[in-house]
């Protein structure tokens, strides 16, 4: 990945968030509820979380999120208002896979949470998709 398409990954990322109307810390929060919801729980600040987020949206140098907030991260992104499943063309989680594929990530593991995803959203366990927002 070259620095513009980080650049482009990192304003997704920026406006995925503002898009709801969170702040770095309601982000940060709405992270740490999506992995205690999903049986993840962290055992970090919401401080520590937000500053991760900003290193993600940084307009000097972006960073990709780890696998682990990836998941969190289309958890969060996988549902509607409403709490309908939303994974197709326009939708936030689509929004964010090609955030995370400025930001460099592999197609195999863009694909891997693509496929995740549309399974925990047609299995019993949709559940786990109702967003935090």
């Amino acid at each position: 990945m070259n620095a513009r398409d980080k650049l482009v990954g990192a304003a997704i990322m920026k406006r995925l968030r503002l898009a709801r109307g969170w702040s770095l810390a309601d982000t940060a929060r709405a992270i740490i509820d999506t992995a205690a919801r999903l049986g993840q729980p962290f055992d970090v600040s919401i401080a520590s979380v937000q500053r991760t987020v900003a290193r993600w949206e940084t307009s000097t140098k972006p960073i990709l999120p780890s696998e682990r907030y990836q998941l969190l991260l289309a958890h969060l992104c996988a549902g509607d208002t409403e709490g309908r499943p939303s994974l197709g063309t326009g939708s936030d989680f689509a929004e964010l896979l090609d955030a995370l594929r400025h930001l460099g990530e592999s197609e195999q593991r863009l694909s891997e949470l693509h496929t995740l995803l549309v399974r925990t959203t047609t299995d019993a366990g949709a559940g786990l998709l109702a967003p935090a927002w």
